[in-house]
């Protein structure tokens, strides 16, 4: 086991533990009301202040990218476990890790190399002010950590970050919520001598409008990314497609959704994706 393998082992133990112990203590505090039973499960699920458990499992296949003939693919799992506020914690948490294996160009053929990347965690507290239920608004914060679980050269930065993460809700206009997730990681320590200091920022805008019969649109697969130093690249795409969520017993759910992602803005960026196509299936598991 090489030490990318150890270092995703680990974090996948620490991840499932921390899981454990607060769905654990969650239990206690089972029957708290929440600001969130009038919202449909499709604008729960893109939402990230929503309290909502759920497993995601998510394609991301780029047939167009630019500076290469390769054509790559991402395969993202990713859980988001809502816990209920705890005694010593009084506000519900968002705790959400996302593994990704990888398919990455080797250059400028047609080569291409598949591994994992790195590991992303965040732990968002849904704060209670202002009243979510009088206001329609919902906002969020906690920190947000990233695991240098790559295992191959053609992913991953090779370094731990930490950083904030903020999320934010609206829905006050019918049928659409408006929302956002912005994330920032700076670098704090490195797996080789050759992994170079990072400090980056990424916001997710999520947009998504409730059609009949549990069918939706959305905006909410693209994420901007801003590596903030000195002539790093920065990447703006944007995405749009429709899903449609599918009732199961005990109000359980399944949500399928088809999405394109075009790149809209890049800059220093010589190999970044120019056109994608998401397909994504997740199990909704709501609460009470």
């Amino acid at each position: 086991m090489n030490a990318s393998h150890r270092v995703l082992a680990l974090a996948l133990l620490l991840t499932f533990w921390w899981c454990a112990i607060s769905t654990g203590f969650a239990q206690q505090n089972s029957g708290v009301p929440r600001d969130d039973e009038d919202e449909t499960l499709s604008t729960r699920e893109n939402d990230p202040t929503a309290s909502l458990t759920q497993i995601q499992v998510k394609d991301i296949y780029t047939p167009a990218e630019y500076g290469t003939n390769a054509q790559p693919n991402v395969i993202q799992v990713r859980s988001v476990l809502a816990v209920s506020p705890l005694t010593l914690l009084p506000v519900e948490q968002l705790i959400r890790p996302t593994l990704k294996i990888v398919t990455e160009p080797r250059g400028k053929g047609s080569a291409t190399a598949t591994g994992y990347d790195d590991m992303q965690l965040f732990d968002l507290l849904v704060l209670p002010w202002p009243d979510a239920k009088e206001t329609l608004f919902r906002w969020a914060i906690g920190p947000y950590l990233v695991l240098p679980t790559s295992s191959i050269k053609y992913a991953g930065q090779g370094s731990w970050q930490i950083g904030p993460a903020f999320g934010f809700s609206y829905r006050g206009v019918p049928r659409l919520n408006l929302s956002g997730l912005m994330q920032q990681a700076t670098s704090f320590a490195y797996t080789s001598s050759r992994s170079k200091p990072t400090t980056s920022l990424t916001f997710q805008p999520l947009l998504s409008y409730d059609l009949n019969d549990d069918w939706y649109l959305k905006s909410s697969d693209a994420t901007w990314t801003f590596n903030l130093r000195h002539r790093t690249s920065t990447t703006i795409p944007f995405s749009a497609g429709g899903g449609k969520v599918w009732k199961i017993s005990k109000g359980y759910a399944i949500d399928t959704s088809l999405s394109g992602e075009w790149m809209l803005y890049r800059q220093f960026a010589t190999q970044t994706e120019q056109f994608s196509l998401v397909f994504q299936i997740a199990l909704l598991l709501p609460k009470g």
